[in-house]
């Protein structure tokens, strides 16, 4: 049998297709034990994977380098089709190559000789952070979607004079993502992106937004020379409009009061013009961007700062990244890690996040600690306190997120606020509650 090797994650083809909810446990597993105990099996000559399939998944989303990899001629095994079809090696291959992936389950590859070495490869061998140390800091790139990736992490900041002796304070500054100034650049490029891999990008996208999901999806449709359609809720900001069609795309206004409540007319909306809704409240991608980014690039950061998290606060609009947040910090540091979700007070507004009962789809596959209600007013007041002590025009809801932290703060204590956008589009709101 082939010797256990480490072979590029990129050249580990795989022909299955795995939901995210096969993978979510095996990601977890990894980043508590901080190893990985079985190779992939691969065919040789393709490197087509054979087995491990939601471990391959799972060490992608990971971001590492390295798989490590068992190659086997096809003389060492056999492949058992066991879905009531004929499955041979040659429909693998294909499928791993760039075809139609396979169900999931539909075969299993039984071993000539023995079964799989057991191994002990840590993720750092595997190049757990290589991805962010390999960036150098001329900031000179190559195009404009780059821009967005390659600027990636966003920045985690002290913040002073919230923090003492005892306390430290810490923000993550999703504003400074390049498109619409939001976390939700994150969001837009995994779901274009991932639709465009698996061919599933019409010319057309429709999406429901309250406005930094379509900002984003605009921004990206117009580099890949895509039309947009955005649908949005009667109560947001003109100021999104404005935005959304100096970028070329068209704006419809909503008879709703939030973003999902449009979702079903959108889908419809959709199907009939032959348009692609990529749906951010149901498109594992959102969830999954997070897990592969967004967390892991929060936790090679505080280790830069020497610290491990007591609490880390985010506000839940579709759920994606405060939910990947919890999954991952709970699966590397156990009970240790308090996760705290922000929503509106119910019957109030406040733009980019809404209530859990509304209806959200990852939420539910995670732990939080804590759910805190904050009043729109609230939030603006966080505004200000965070504008007029540490010079920073923070939007809504991460507002909304420091009057939650100030709600749990003790004297002691590292606190993570992840703060989703800047306040550049919410003049109205602040001119509102000025007057």
């Amino acid at each position: 049998m082939g010797r256990v090797g480490l072979t590029p994650i990129s050249e580990v083809k795989q022909p299955v297709a795995v939901d995210i909810r096969y993978i979510v446990p095996i990601y977890s597993e990894l980043l508590r034990r901080g190893i990985v105990d079985k190779p992939i099996a691969m065919e040789e000559e393709s490197r087509v994977a054979l087995s491990g399939f939601d471990l391959l998944e799972a060490l992608n989303l990971l971001g590492v380098d390295m798989a490590p990899t068992i190659a086997l001629d096809r003389s060492e095994f056999e492949v058992i089709s066991t879905c009531g079809r004929p499955i041979s090696l040659d429909d693998i291959v294909e499928a791993g190559l760039g075809g139609s992936k396979l169900g999931y389950g539909c075969f299993q590859v039984k071993l000539h000789l023995r079964e799989l070495p057991c191994i002990n490869v840590d993720l750092d061998s595997l190049g757990f952070s290589n991805d962010y140390k390999r960036r150098g800091n001329l900031r000179v790139y190559g195009d404009t979607l780059e821009l967005l990736y390659e600027g990636w992490p966003t920045p985690l900041v002290k913040l002073r004079s919230f923090s003492s002796d005892g306390r430290i304070v810490l923000a993550k500054l999703e504003g400074f993502n390049p498109f619409s100034n939001s976390i939700k650049d994150r969001v837009g490029w995994a779901m274009i992106m991932e639709a465009l891999g698996r061919g599933g990008l019409r010319e057309v996208i429709y999406e429901a937004t309250s406005s930094n999901t379509g900002i984003a999806l605009a921004s990206i449709g117009a580099i890949l020379g895509l039309r947009s359609r955005f649908f949005i809720p009667r109560n947001i900001q003109r100021v999104s409009d404005v935005y959304l069609k100096i970028l070329g795309a068209e704006v419809e206004r909503m008879p709703v009061n939030l973003t999902v409540e449009a979702i079903s007319e959108v889908e419809s909306r959709a199907r009939m013009d032959g348009a692609t809704h990529l749906n951010q409240f149901e498109n594992d991608a959102n969830f999954k961007v997070h897990l592969k980014y967004t967390a892991r690039e929060l936790d090679l950061q505080l280790r830069e700062f020497g610290v491990k998290p007591d609490y880390i606060v985010g506000g839940l609009g579709t759920s994606g990244h405060m939910s990947a947040i919890s999954l991952y910090f709970k699966s590397r540091y156990g009970r240790d890690v308090k996760i705290v979700g922000v929503q509106p007070t119910r019957d109030d507004v406040i733009p980019g996040i809404r209530r859990i009962e509304t209806g959200m789809r990852w939420v539910h596959w995670v732990e939080f600690d804590r759910i805190i209600d904050v009043k729109c007013s609230e939030a603006i007041e966080g505004c200000i306190e965070v504008a007029r002590r540490e010079g920073l025009l923070i939007g809504l809801s991460s507002g909304a997120v420091f009057h939650a932290f100030k709600e749990i703060a003790g004297e002691d204590g590292v606190y993570v606020l992840i703060f989703p956008d800047t306040g550049y589009k919410y003049g109205e709101q602040f001119e509102g509650y000025l007057k």
